[in-house]
């Protein structure tokens, strides 16, 4: 709607409209009115096609016919979600009086504000990943600070350091939406600096004023009861306090008052955990695949055995942030190890977690004030599920069981407080009570009874009637508008008895009262409007109770997701055959007959061609060369893997595996152009290459595929080959690059740490078998006319391709003549080396002692259209 219309010629109720939208203009209004929520003007037009409902107009006084949307409220959360998920902000405006005692025009206000960050709808939220709200703060020079909230769970996060890092970390979270100062998205060096387009969907410019140390401060201690944040560790993060106040102001502002699930914030723990950057991430496709960027087919899809979404979600983390010392990989470990011998005690722990609800975001409901009955019911089952596994875990041994068995809260008494007030089966919104089992109450029970009589009265009084006056379809109804009334279709009429009183006249029917049906509704409506507001109070009191205890269930949820994440590793590592890898402070790295976990899983069993790894000391650089499709990308990968495995504390795909503990995993495998940012194949290359050489330690592991290969071939060559000795002579990383440039080959005889490997091939007739077994030794053929045949190049393209290959290894032109030497041969093809033509190529590779007659007349018919 226009913000220039004319206040007075607008009804009451636009008036009340326009007073809430001038206030919102960038945002979608949700304006209830009775059982719908209404969009006007220029919302309705924007809104309509997106969530697939009519758009159609309506008079409201003497304005022209405004554009008009809506949808039922009791199915409102599915076009929220919708909405959120394409990026737009929402207001929720609800009734905020009763219609029915309301004198004149229903208050009506704002309840919530919904974004896609702080959203917490069903439908927006993914099960098995988290919704983050991020702000990010420009530090000091090229410095930056960022705080990233998840407000379904709690998990509340900081980081501060180089711009370009605390991007990096902030792209693995892939956030919801991001809060941005201003004049920081209206700088010149904005997209440069943060690699964020000011057009980005997701972001939300936030007025300066809103990211103040000084309030932050106050905020967040306030929040966490605390005079300091040193306790956290986060103290001295100056920009990192003040994008985490920005968050906790921007969800003040959206009606997010109540936030008692977010009981800590914490700093990203360099020290703990590695630091994965995003081309890593989405080379090794940890959480999505590549080719459709799904989780299928992804390293996650493949191991994620675990039941609950707060564990899947766990698992998320666990891959992008793996550990990086020894004691909590060893920790999990023995916990995953303890599983996969003890079976009988594995499956039990399985059964428990297969029956868990998502505990953690049902948390997270009753912290912002949220919580239905139905999910205070999943609260519940949850405790009592945790309860049960404590039973279980007390007969563990491993270090890591034992503690968790001992961590787990005894929840006990809020299990039984929830059963004795809620029914089997609590409706999903309190409002209309319901909810309440016989016994919480004593004045809820005689408000009950006081209305029994009443309801049985009514529940027999079609079967009465039907008797007492012989119509067989007489019917006992209720609605909103009339209440309870009786009902006698017109051919029935003349045996109505004299005591009913005509309410209503349908078409073929009339409804009809009778004093005593009015008497007992009134007195049922009375006392269930008492009820619902006795209820309402009761189930507020109960959440209250919960409330309080609530750092015990965020707590529980926590600890169940790495027993759900520990049994679902467990379960993996004997359903595929996975090792337990050792962990070494050293920097080795062996692995005995290691598997590609993604690929392994979609070949039949037994096919995948397994293969060994040993860099150390004496060999910590391999130069892998092979050809095309030969399989030097998947061994690439399947290291990177089996090694970000091992570091999560899991069991890893191969017969034996011995892990020097790795800082970080770098990779630069395949090839993706940024063309949007104008740049080229191989400038990513070259980025990603820079990146790995600037911020790989002698502690990473290095994974390079075809560095090079996007430039000139002399050009190329010399880039990869000084990347390595710079990786060998200034980083010392255990390194694994796969390249076609046999000319690296030599750097073995030059350099002590550096091993030459290939890929090896078998040759047969004119044919190439790819064996994809590494083995030691340089190639010396890339076989690119043979990969080219089984990609199915047309037949002449590849015999004259094998032409120039003879031509240009003759040597019969230096470099400036090749050219020319190539044309003249096709123009004037020598008689004395004739070349191979199509049908002199197709007889020889004809297999004719086992063709039948009829396939080699097809085939000599084949042979004859070849030739005319």
């Amino acid at each position: 709607m226009s913000s220039k219309s004319d206040g007075s010629a607008m009804t009451p109720l636009m008036r009340q409209y326009h007073a809430i939208k001038t206030q919102h203009p960038d945002k979608i209004l949700f304006f209830r009115m009775g059982d719908f929520y209404e969009m006007f003007g220029d919302d309705a037009v924007r809104a309509a096609p997106v969530l697939g409902i009519a758009l159609t107009s309506r008079s409201h006084g003497a304005t022209e016919k405004i554009p008009l949307a809506g949808v039922p409220y009791h199915s409102a959360d599915r076009y929220l979600a919708r909405l959120l998920s394409r990026g737009f902000k929402v207001v929720v405006v609800e009734q905020v009086e009763d219609p029915k005692t309301a004198k004149g025009l229903v208050k009506r206000d704002i309840v919530e504000i919904l974004t896609p960050g702080t959203a917490t709808v069903d439908g927006v939220e993914e099960q098995t990943r988290a919704t983050y709200l991020t702000a990010l703060v420009a530090g000091n020079g090229r410095t930056a600070g960022m705080a990233a909230l998840d407000l379904s769970s709690g998990l509340f996060l900081v980081d501060e350091g180089l711009s370009e890092r605390v991007v990096e970390r902030m792209r693995l979270l892939e956030p919801s939406e991001i809060l941005c100062p201003v004049t920081l998205v209206d700088s010149a060096e904005f997209e440069q600096q943060y690699g964020l387009a000011p057009s980005d969907r997701r972001i939300t410019k936030y007025e300066d004023f809103n990211f103040d140390y000084r309030a932050a401060v106050r905020d967040l201690t306030k929040h966490f009861e605390v005079s300091t944040l040193d306790g956290f560790g986060v103290g001295q993060s100056r920009h990192a306090i003040i994008a985490a106040g920005a968050i906790f102001r921007y969800l003040q502002e959206n009606y997010r008052e109540r936030l008692s699930h977010i009981t800590r914030i914490s700093r990203f723990d360099d020290a703990e955990v590695m630091t994965l950057d995003y081309s890593s991430v989405r080379n090794l496709e940890l959480i999505r695949n590549i080719a459709d960027n799904t989780e299928e087919n992804s390293l996650f899809s493949v191991v994620n055995r675990c039941h609950t979404p707060f564990g899947a979600r766990r698992l998320q983390r666990a891959l992008l942030h793996p550990f990086k010392t020894r004691i909590p990989i060893e920790r999990r470990l023995t916990g995953v190890s303890e599983l996969v011998k003890e079976r009988d005690l594995c499956y039990r722990i399985r059964e428990e977690t297969r029956q868990l609800p998502d505990i953690e975001r049902f948390a997270g409901r009753l912290g912002i004030g949220k919580l239905s009955p139905r999910q205070m019911a999943g609260i519940k089952d949850g405790l009592a599920g945790a309860l049960r596994l404590k039973r279980i875990l007390a007969d563990c041994r491993s270090e890591h069981l034992s503690q968790l068995f001992r961590a787990l809260p005894e929840c006990g008494d809020l299990v039984e407080v929830i059963e004795k007030a809620l029914v089997d089966e609590p409706p999903i919104v309190a409002a209309k009570g319901g909810m309440l089992r016989r016994g919480f109450s004593d004045k809820l029970d005689t408000l009950n009874d006081s209305i029994r009589d009443a309801r049985t009265y009514i529940a027999s009084l079609q079967k009465v009637e039907r008797e007492r006056t012989g119509i067989a379809t007489l019917k006992v109804g209720f609605n909103k508008v009339f209440g309870y009334y009786i009902e006698v279709t017109r051919a029935n009429s003349g045996a109505v008895p004299a005591e009913y009183i005509r309410k209503q006249t349908l078409v073929n029917a009339e409804r009809y009262i009778t004093p005593e049906l009015k008497e007992k509704e009134e007195l049922i409506l009375a006392a269930e409007e008492k009820i619902v507001r006795l209820e309402l109070q009761l189930y507020q009191e109960l959440v209250e109770t919960l409330n309080r205890r609530i750092a015990d269930i965020v707590s529980t949820a926590d600890l169940l997701g790495e027993i759900d994440l520990v049994s679902g590793l467990a379960e993996l590592a004997v359903a595929r055959g996975y090792c337990r890898p050792g962990i070494f402070e050293d920097r080795r790295l062996i692995i005995k007959n290691g598997r590609h976990p993604v690929i392994e899983s979609v070949l039949p069993p037994g096919s995948f061609v397994a293969n060994d790894v040993e860099l150390d000391e004496a060999g910590r650089i391999v130069i892998l060369t092979g050809p095309n499709m030969s399989g030097k990308s998947t061994y690439l990968r399947q290291i990177g893997l089996i090694v970000i495995l091992a570091q999560i504390g899991s069991w890893v795909p191969a017969d034996a595996a011995e892990i020097g503990l790795v800082d970080r995993v770098f990779t630069r495998v395949g090839a993706l152009d940024n063309l949007a940012r104008g740049q080229s194949t191989f400038l990513v290359e070259m980025i990603e290459t820079a990146n790995i050489l600037h911020n790989a330690t002698d502690r990473s592991l290095v994974l390079l595929d075809e560095v090079g290969r996007g430039t000139s071939t002399f050009d190329g060559l010399s880039v990869a080959w000084s990347v390595v000795e710079f990786i060998n002579e200034e980083k010392s990383a255990r390194t694994v690059f796969a390249t076609h440039y046999h000319e690296l080959t030599g750097m073995a005889a030059i350099y002590d740490h550096i091993a030459n490997f290939q890929v090896a091939v078998k040759k047969w007739e004119n044919k190439v078998i790819f064996m994809h077994k590494i083995i030691p030794g340089g190639c010396d053929d890339s076989y690119g006319i043979e990969v080219a045949r089984l990609a199915g190049v047309p037949r002449p393209t590849i015999t004259r391709a094998r032409q120039i290959l003879k031509l240009l290894e003759s040597g019969k032109f230096n470099q400036s003549e090749l050219g020319q030497g190539v044309y003249k041969q096709r123009m004037q093809p020598s008689l004395f080396d004739p070349p191979v033509s199509e049908t002199e190529s197709r007889l020889k590779e004809a297999d004719l002692e086992n063709m039948t007659p009829m396939d080699a007349l097809r085939f000599l018919h084949d042979l004859k259209k070849d030739l005319t």
